[in-house]
């Protein structure tokens, strides 16, 4: 599904249940900004569709950023889905093993977003650093709540270009462009 890349601050802020805006770390031009994740589309899709089937978005995200694994522009899957945490958790790491074409460590932590509940990072070692490169969670109650959804929704983020930097071993994200 398409999201605008410049948002209004409703969807990217406030329907997602953020009630802190980070200034300093969000680009704003005029009254819009410039989407911090690719998670609007939750509230875009809720609102408009049915969820008989996985959802997913691949989009750009742009976040006051840079150090060697992170840039001010980056792109990012999100998705909704149905199945149990349990079987995100499997799908994620056969995913990964099957991507990078390699046996590697991970770790997965529980964590606190916003717009999740009972929400879990997956971080994968590289060069001597865990990386994260997942996230997701049951979708907070106030978002189903504010799109009249009543099914519970497992939601989640994969960092495109951080599989990409691992995959290619990279020293620094920006390489991945080189």
């Amino acid at each position: 599904m398409y999201t605008p890349e410049l948002e209004i601050e409703k969807y990217n802020f406030k329907l997602l249940n953020i009630l802190k805006k980070d200034l300093n770390g969000s680009f704003y031009l005029k009254n819009r900004i410039l989407r911090t994740h690719t998670s609007c589309f939750q509230n875009r899709f809720l609102k408009n569709y049915f969820l008989n089937n996985n959802i997913f978005n691949i989009g750009k995200v742009f976040r006051n950023d840079f150090d060697s694994t992170h840039l001010p522009c980056f792109y990012q899957i999100d998705f909704i889905t149905k199945k149990t945490i349990k079987t995100i958790f499997e799908f994620l790491l056969k995913f990964f093993s099957n991507l990078l074409k390699k046996k590697f460590f991970f770790k997965i932590r529980k964590t606190k977003f916003p717009f999740t509940i009972n929400s879990f990072e997956i971080d994968i070692f590289n060069k001597f650093d865990w990386i994260e490169i997942a996230g997701f969670g049951e979708s907070n109650k106030n978002i189903l709540l504010n799109n009249l959804f009543k099914k519970k929704i497992i939601a989640g983020g994969i960092g495109l270009d951080r599989l990409y930097f691992i995959f290619k071993k990279n020293k620094h994200i920006k390489n991945n462009y080189d």
